[in-house]
């Protein structure tokens, strides 16, 4: 009867475990997903203010190609992310370039192509 017990108590520990994994992922997911989108808007800020005539809805900004890849396949975590920052292309009439930040949203660099 002990046995069984022990049996019984290690299978609900397994599944109490699993049972949080998806969670867990699922909240770094939309944690990734809001810094992808405040640090996308820290880039447009920093474009608006170096091209002053532009209206935000004239600035384009987007996530990195081989970035999005890496983030999309897991091979970018968002521990990763807060280490590193994030990269974006941004784009403006004619005007492009690419707009890095760090791992707190701060814009760190904005180049013209």
């Amino acid at each position: 009867m002990k046995l069984s017990s022990r049996l019984l108590s290690a299978a609900l520990l397994v599944c109490s475990c699993t049972a949080f994994t998806p969670a867990a992922h699922a909240d770094d997911d939309a944690k990734i997903n809001a810094r992808i989108e405040a640090w996308g808007r820290s880039c447009k800020n920093a474009v608006a203010a170096k091209y002053p005539k532009a209206s935000m809805s004239d600035i384009s900004i987007e996530l990195g190609a081989t970035l999005k890849q890496s983030i999309d396949s897991g091979e970018t975590t968002l521990k990763d992310i807060n280490k590193r920052g994030l990269s974006y292309n941004w784009s403006f009439k004619s005007k492009n370039g690419y707009c890095n930040t760090d791992g707190r949203g701060n814009v760190t660099e904005l180049v013209k192509q």
